[in-house]
């Protein structure tokens, strides 16, 4: 689990929830989502936002790479309407 993006995307998306989401965690992942909202906390939403899409943008060009090593297929070069498919297939199959 990538606590970083669940809670950039809590504070975001659903910032009086994520307080009780986070109670579903396990101790340890808790503790780290605890940590990682409490640096970013007083954070404006423009920040938020940035380093949303800066973790995105990372997250797909290692997901890109990933399909290109494993199956010799370039994410960026198929159908858009394909794409997330493959993306979810890739995870699936490789974690």
């Amino acid at each position: 689990m990538n606590v970083e993006s669940l809670c950039l995307l809590g504070s975001l998306r659903s910032p009086d929830l994520l307080d009780s989401s986070l109670k579903i965690l396990s101790d340890s992942v808790r503790g780290e989502a605890e940590k990682f909202l409490g640096a970013t906390k007083q954070l404006p939403r423009a920040e938020l936002i940035q380093r949303w899409a800066k973790l995105r943008e990372t997250e797909w060009a290692a997901l890109s790479k990933e399909a290109a090593d494993r199956m010799g297929v370039q994410l960026d070069a198929t159908a858009p309407a394909l794409r997330l498919w493959l993306a979810s297939w890739l995870v699936d199959q490789h974690g």
